[in-house]
This record gives C-alpha cells, sequence and structure tokens, in this order.
C-alpha cells in the first residue's frame, strides 16, 4: 500500500443514479415502478397548503427510507467491520468507541501479527485500531456541510481526535538497528532511510515502496520504470543518471530529491579499488520520502501532514511502538454520503451506512387548541385545557382530569356519606371528573390501564347506589349498584379493581388494587411511559418546560427503563390557545425546513422528533419504535470505497416541476397538497374529497393513476381523510401487499386493513 503525498481529510463517495424509462403500463407491484433492482425513479411529493400536518412530510420520508432510496458504501477489494457486537449495538448518541475500545486480529485479518524481520531485527509484533470517544452518531446541521441540512452522522470538529494506529513490539528493539532495514507498517514495508534519537526526540525517515537494487558501474538497469546508470563511484561516494538527470554525489545513506519527486538513496558502496575490479551500488528509489518525529506532525517530502502525528514509546535507545494518531484538520462529517479516509497511507476509513430504523412506528401527537390533547396509538386523553392565559386545568373543559390522589374527607362532609375511612392512595371525585388508573409494570403485556369518566353518582345508602363510568378506552362502561366491600372487578383487566371507599349524593372516593396503581402516568401501545402532572379538578396547572415527562423503554423492552427522560413543555398562546414544545436537553432539534424541526432522542431507541413553529401555535409529534434503534458503522482496511445508490428525492408540491419526467408519490389529500388536487381536478376538501375518492372520516386511499405530468409515468396517491388516516396509508403501503399498476386503487382504515375496490 503506498501513501500519497498530498492531504486527504475525506472520500466524498460518488453516487450511482441510473434513471428508468418503463411505462405505466409495465408497473408492477409495489415498489415498482418506482424502484426496480438498483434503479429508481422517482420522487414523493408532501403538500405544503394551509393546515397540513407536518405528519406527511415524516411519511413522505418514512416511504423513501422503505423504498431504500439512500446511499449506501461498499468496500471492495478490502476488509470492513462492523462496530457492533451480540450484547451492544451501535446506537444514536454512541461514538467510536462505545462498543470497542480498539481493534485488533480478533476483529480483523488486516490486523495480525507479523514479524520484523530484516537486518539485524527479529521481533514480533502486534497491530491495533485504538478508536477515540470524540464525535457522537447524532443529528446536526452546519454551514459547512449541505448547506445546513439535517443530517445524521458524526461532526468531528477541528483538532478531534478519530482514531489511531499502533504498532507494538513483543520485546524492545534497537532504534539504530533499523536504519537500511524495511519496517512494516499498516500491512506493508517502508524503506529506513534514517534514525535518529536523543534528547530532542526520535525520528524515523522512511521511504515509500522502496525496493533494493544492484547496479554494476557500466551499465544501465530499468529500475521503478526508470532509467539508472553510475556517472562516477569512489570508495566514498557515487554520482548517478537518472533518466538523464545528474545527482549530486552521494554517501552511504544519503539520498537525493528527483524532478520527478521521487527518492534516489544509496544503501551499499561496493566500490572495488582494484583496477580490474568491478565496482557496484546498491541502491533504492522510491516515492516519496516520510517523516516521522515523535509528537509532532508527519511530513512528506518536506511538506507537513495536517492533525496527522507520530509518536514513539522509546527508553534509552529501544523502542516499544509506534502510533500514528489521526485527527480531523477541519471540520469532518461521517455520514451517509461522505466516509472518511486518513490521509496520508490511505488504508484505514470509517463508513457510516445509516440507521435501522422500524418501518411501523406508533404515532404520538400532542395536537394543540383549546384542549391540548394527547393522541397516541391506544387512545387519545383530553389532558389540559385553557380557560383564560393564567388558568390551565387539567381535562377538557368541564371535564376535569383528576390525577392528584386525595388525602383528606374534606369532600364527605355532608349527609349520606357512608364507608369513611382513611382516604389516602385514592381519588376524589365528581360527576363528569375524568380519571386514568395505569397498573405499571416493565414488561408492557403486564400493564393495565382504565381510562373513565364519572358520569353518574346517586346514593342512598351502601345498598342502593347508583355509580355509572363510562369507558373512554372501549365500550367496557360499568354501572355500580351496591357497595358489598368486595370491590369491583374492571372489565378487560386481569388484576386491576376498584373499591368504594366513601360516597355521598355528589363525591365518590375510589381506591385501585392489583399492583402498583397510578393515576398520572399512561403508556402507549408500544411502550411509551408519558407522566402527567398531579393534579386535583381544582388546581390551575402552571405551565413550564417539564410539565410533561416521557420515557422510552430499555433496549431489551423494560417499559419505563430508558436511558433518558425527556421533558415536554406546554405553553399557552396569545390566544389562549395550549401547544407542546419540546427544548430538552437529550433532543437535539434541527431546522429542516421554514419553522419545521427534527429531531432524536438521544437513546438507544431513538424516538424522532417533529415539531412545526410556523404558527402561534406549535404541533409536536413523536415518532416511537418502542424497539432498538441500531446504526451500521464500520471501520475498513485496505480497498475502494463505492457508494450504492438507487436515488430518489423527497420534494414539497411547489416544486413538483422539478421531478415531473419521474414516478410519483403523492402523500396527503388534495385539500393541503397541490399535486393530489391535480390527480383529483380540484383541492377538494371534506364531503368533495370523499365525493371523488368515495374515503370519508378514518379511512385512506391508495390509487395509482396517470401522471399528469408525463403520460408514461404512475402517479400513486397515498391520502387519508386526516393526517392520521395518511400516516394509516403510509404504514399500509410500506408493510402491506400492494398492486401499484395504474388503475388499481384500495380503501383501508387502518396499517393492516385495506380492501382493493378497482381491479
Amino acid at each position: 500500500m503506498r501513501f500519497n503525498f498530498k492531504k486527504i481529510s475525506a472520500i466524498a463517495s460518488s453516487v450511482l443514479l441510473t434513471g428508468m424509462t418503463i411505462g405505466v403500463a409495465a408497473a408492477a407491484n409495489y415498489p415498482s415502478p418506482f424502484v426496480s433492482g438498483s434503479s429508481s425513479d422517482v420522487a414523493i411529493v408532501y403538500g405544503t397548503g394551509t393546515g397540513v400536518s407536518s405528519l406527511d412530510q415524516v411519511e413522505a420520508t418514512n416511504i423513501q427510507s422503505d423504498l431504500g432510496l439512500t446511499g449506501m458504501t461498499v468496500v471492495s477489494g478490502g476488509e470492513s467491520f462492523t462496530l457492533e457486537k451480540s450484547s451492544d449495538n451501535f446506537n444514536f448518541n454512541d461514538n467510536l468507541a462505545s462498543v470497542y475500545d480498539d481493534l485488533g486480529d480478533d476483529e480483523m485479518d488486516a490486523l495480525a501479527d507479523g514479524t520484523y524481520d530484516d537486518g539485524d531485527i527479529d521481533e514480533d509484533y502486534s497491530q491495533t485500531i485504538n478508536l477515540n470517544t470524540a464525535g457522537v452518531l447524532t443529528l446536526f446541521a452546519d454551514n459547512d456541510y449541505e448547506d445546513k441540512e439535517p443530517t445524521l452522522g458524526i461532526h468531528y470538529d477541528e483538532g478531534d481526535e478519530i482514531l489511531s494506529y499502533v504498532v507494538e513490539y513483543d520485546s524492545t528493539i534497537s532504534m539504530e538497528d533499523m536504519e537500511d532495514t524495511e519496517v512494516p507498517l499498516f500491512g506493508t514495508t517502508y524503506y529506513v532511510l534514517d534514525v535518529e534519537n536523543g534528547t530532542t526526540g526520535s525520528k524515523l525517515t522512511l521511504l515509500d515502496s522502496a525496493q533494493k537494487a544492484i547496479i554494476t558501474q557500466g551499465e544501465t538497469v530499468t529500475y521503478g520504470g526508470k532509467q539508472v546508470s553510475i556517472d562516477y563511484i569512489d570508495s566514498d561516494e557515487v554520482k548517478f543518471s537518472v533518466d538523464g538527470e545528474s545527482t549530486d554525489k552521494l554517501s552511504e545513506h544519503e539520498y537525493e530529491e528527483l524532478s520527478d519527486g521521487s527518492y534516489i538513496v544509496v544503501n551499499e558502496n561496493l566500490y572495488d579499488v582494484k583496477e580490474s575490479g568491478v565496482s557496484k551500488v546498491e541502491f533504492s528509489i522510491g516515492a516519496g520520502k516520510m517523516v516521522l518525529e515523535d509528537t509532532e506532525e508527519i511530513e512528506v517530502n518536506d511538506e507537513k501532514v495536517d492533525e496527522l502525528y507520530a509518536d514513539f514509546e522509546v527508553t534509552d535507545d529501544d523502542l516499544s511502538s509506534i502510533t500514528i494518531t489521526w485527527k480531523a484538520e477541519d471540520d469532518l462529517f461521517l455520514t451517509e454520503d461522505n466516509s472518511l479516509t486518513m490521509p496520508l497511507f490511505e488504508t484505514i476509513s470509517l463508513v457510516f451506512n445509516g440507521f435501522d430504523f422500524p418501518s411501523d412506528p406508533e404515532e404520538i401527537s400532542f395536537a394543540n387548541g383549546d384542549t391540548l390533547v394527547l393522541e397516541m396509538g391506544n387512545f387519545n386523553i383530553d389532558l389540559l385545557t385553557s380557560e383564560t392565559a393564567d388558568a390551565v386545568y387539567m381535562g377538557d373543559d368541564g371535564y376535569p382530569l383528576v390525577t392528584k390522589t386525595e388525602t383528606l374527607a374534606a369532600n364527605f362532609t355532608g349527609t349520606g356519606m357512608d364507608n369513611v375511612t382513611t382516604l389516602t392512595g385514592g381519588l376524589s371525585l365528581m360527576e363528569d371528573d375524568r380519571f386514568i388508573v395505569t397498573i405499571l409494570d416493565t414488561d408492557l403485556g403486564d400493564i393495565e390501564q382504565a381510562y373513565y369518566e364519572v358520569s353518574k353518582i346517586d346514593y342512598t345508602s351502601d345498598s342502593d347506589i347508583d355509580l355509572d363510568l363510562t369507558d373512554l378506552i372501549g365500550n367496557d362502561d360499568m354501572s355500580i349498584s351496591d357497595i358489598d366491600g368486595d370491590g369491583e372487578d374492571i372489565p378487560g383487566q386481569d388484576n386491576l379493581n376498584l373499591n368504594i371507599t366513601a360516597m355521598n349524593d355528589t363525591n365518590v372516593y375510589l381506591n385501585f388494587t392489583g399492583g402498583t396503581v397510578t393515576f398520572n402516568k399512561v403508556v402507549s401501545e408500544k411502550g411509551l411511559l408519558i407522566t402527567l402532572p398531579a393534579a386535583d379538578r381544582d388546581d390551575a396547572v402552571t405551565l413550564t418546560s417539564t410539565l410533561l415527562t416521557v420515557e422510552e423503554q430499555d433496549e431489551d423492552g423494560d417499559v419505563g427503563s430508558g436511558s433518558v427522560d425527556v421533558s415536554v413543555g406546554v405553553s399557552n398562546s396569545s390566544n389562549d390557545k395550549l401547544y407542546a414544545t419540546c427544548s430538552d436537553s437529550e433532543v437535539t432539534l434541527e431546522e429542516e425546513s421554514d419553522d419545521n424541526y427534527i429531531g432524536y432522542f438521544e437513546s438507544t431507541l431513538a424516538t424522532k422528533v417533529v415539531t412545526d413553529e410556523s404558527g402561534d401555535e406549535y404541533d409536536l409529534d413523536l415518532e416511537y419504535y418502542g424497539e432498538e434503534v441500531t446504526a451500521d458503522v464500520q471501520v475498513a482496511v485496505g480497498g475502494e470505497l463505492s457508494t450504492s445508490s438507487v436515488g430518489g428525492i423527497v420534494v414539497k408540491d411547489s416544486e413538483v416541476s422539478s421531478v415531473s419526467s419521474k414516478n410519483l408519490i403523492v402523500v396527503g389529500g388534495s385539500c393541503i397538497n397541490s399535486v393530489a388536487a391535480n390527480l383529483l381536478d380540484g383541492a377538494l376538501c371534506g364531503p368533495a374529497f370523499t365525493s371523488a375518492t368515495g374515503v370519508g372520516s378514518g379511512q385512506f386511499v391508495i390509487e395509482s393513476m396517470e401522471s399528469p405530468y408525463d403520460s408514461s409515468k404512475v402517479a400513486l396517491l397515498v391520502a387519508g381523510y386526516e393526517a392520521a388516516d395518511t400516516q394509516a396509508a403510509s404504514a399500509y403501503l410500506r408493510t402491506q401487499d400492494v398492486d401499484t399498476s395504474a388503475g388499481k386503487k384500495y380503501v383501508g382504515t387502518s396499517s393492516t386493513s385495506a380492501e382493493l375496490v378497482v381491479e
């Protein structure tokens, strides 16, 4: 392996894009005609009209990822090692050393042990690549990379240590003995021109790819493509002619730079003093000269290579190891589109081939408005209502959400009260109050939760009561007619039951048993734990940046055991609309488009955060995967790097002219997506959209038709009646069998349920 004599900080991977010419008639099942083999011909278009949800853009990106429209770096002719273990994967917010501190012969054949055997040296050595902690795998946006486009990758600041290559000898070797030998480094050998070792530090001068040859006075030899002869020789010096260029007189181990930048060195002068004798010279010609000086930047042909350092471990004259440390010369970026290669030696590279995001995440939203609504995959909760700018309460207007346990009997002082006991650990409720009761467990399958509204309280005696609870999740309403002391099982739950501890005509006090009971915690369909503020019906809630807490599962699936707790704040707009915000230090938000931001939890599950801050009230959405998100990060040694990609882009509907010659996937309905409006002959909303598509509330359509921009192309409409229905349409397209032939149409209601209605 030769080193190049230039400063190299990164390899910009080439992208191979091959356009398709397939027409509508040839369209087959998804992903065709959008992707076929290693080629693509597709643009994914999302809407930007008034009232559009930021989730449409999210789903456009999800479809892009599902089609595999991202680059993948391939190592050809060398060896690569993925930084993962059976017990530890590379995750979001990890650095290079998070999984492996170093790599050796157990990980890569290229780092196999060897023997430095030349001249007076015969010593075994080992090789390692030490991985450093600078730079983490995250979402960044930087002026020096793609005009601040939010990008997943590692950003190295100037001077950050990236990695080190170390060759360590089993026993120390004399540096003096290294001169005029071939020292192994980076899987090849370098000729040692000169050795210095003293109080000022150690230094090795090396010649690249220098092979020794012997030339006899009077002859001309071809060496390294050059014509070499001896112009003059005596017992002390020799003068060469190289391709007609005369050198100075050189003594043993002296060298001279030739006009093409290569070097010629005298290894040994074999002058014969006898008049009849034949004088010879052993010489070498190398591609260039490299100087390794302790703690200094490496020099190549008398020029320093920025941020590439040599370090010798030497005691007196005895050398134990050589370390080559690679630092970032400027800001460097390791991304899916940009691998990094160590300068000079060009034999060690870093490759990032993206994250493995699960294809069917749970969409969790904090819907803004007069009432802030938590929307999850399993049920929705009216969280907070704004009565005035200074008066915010839990629940919906007229339907308080009680999340705080009552410890006093103050509400039960009237006549008709019975069964007054110690009122602790339960809820004091009135008619129209709502409550959530959750039995927590680390196992998602063992969690039980119920969400009820107290619709009626009527007390005559213990044996004559009328307590009605309306199920706000399902259809398991409860109607209790007496207090028998044994409690009531809650329908649909295995362990959860309630006890009426006290009751009168206006209030009821309920205790719950069956496990670790909470009233201000909810668990989403895939296991995201959300903690609400604890408040009674009369407690005004102070809006803060840490009002709600969100916690993922850990990588083993244990609920409430994630590595980070992320705070969600709630704010009140100038027109008394509530909206959620996320400015937690565990989430880095970057602007993707005007006032639209994305980010990820800095954790193994890497929950995605999407927020639209373009209006007075923000949209805040979470994309929760419910399982570990892993990254493909590799260390490559040798070989060539190339990028295999099938292309594909995501654009706004206002940018469709730039992709009009492609097959299109159109995300979102005609009311908010002008391209969808073109497909349906109008910006149709509500009943008009239903009339044109047959899709009503809670439904979606996936329909393939001729593109209005290019009759040889397909336009696939993926749209729902509401934003949540568009999400379901996207999930169905990505996870189910869909025929995308022109004229095919599906109408569905969920990510797993749709019917082919047009043959």
